[in-house]
């Protein structure tokens, strides 16, 4: 009877840890967002150690994967006033909110639609291109960071990504 205690607690514990590692990497090395349209198996890869953004398939995403040709290198372009990406994310976000509207590094950003909690859709476009080229839509919440990367530099804009886990870019307490 205690040996099956035991295998039955191992089995647990070794869920309990496959479970966090695949849902909870955010909070250590990365973010994941996965592809929001049914069908669509990608996922964008936000790695906070290599400052490295790109697609992978969601059958086999890793934080820590071999760099992809559909990504790049992101620049952490914040200061004490915003949170800053640029690269293949472009997104500026104010660390203190709310804010109706907003430029920094390149970008016109603004607060889109009506904020719910403590949830903000925000769309940002590149002020060098005239809006052309660059930026992206997504939804951040002050207390989980962004939620959703709905249009992007890297992701483009067909059907969007949904944070996986609970604590997406820019939450509280973490960095880029």
């Amino acid at each position: 009877m205690l040996a099956n205690a035991s295998c039955v607690i191992t089995v647990v514990s070794l869920v309990t840890f496959l479970v966090s590692s695949a849902y909870g990497a955010e909070n250590s090395k990365g973010y994941i967002y996965d592809a929001k349209e049914a069908g669509d198996n990608r996922v964008v890869v936000i790695n906070r150690v290599t400052r490295y953004v790109g697609i992978q398939d969601k059958s086999d995403v890793r934080i820590d994967a071999i760099l992809t040709e559909f990504g790049g290198y992101y620049d952490d372009c914040g200061n004490e006033v915003f949170f800053c990406l640029t690269g293949p994310l472009e997104i500026v976000i104010p660390k203190s909110m709310p804010m109706k509207q907003w430029q920094y590094h390149g970008l016109s950003c603004k607060n889109v639609g009506e904020t719910e909690g403590d949830v903000i859709r925000i769309t940002c476009r590149s002020i060098r291109s005239g809006g052309r080229r660059g930026g992206g839509t997504f939804t951040y919440s002050l207390s989980r960071g962004v939620l959703s990367i709905d249009s992007s530099p890297v992701g483009g804009s067909r059907g969007g990504f949904e944070l996986r886990g609970q604590r997406g870019l820019f939450s509280p307490g973490s960095d880029p």
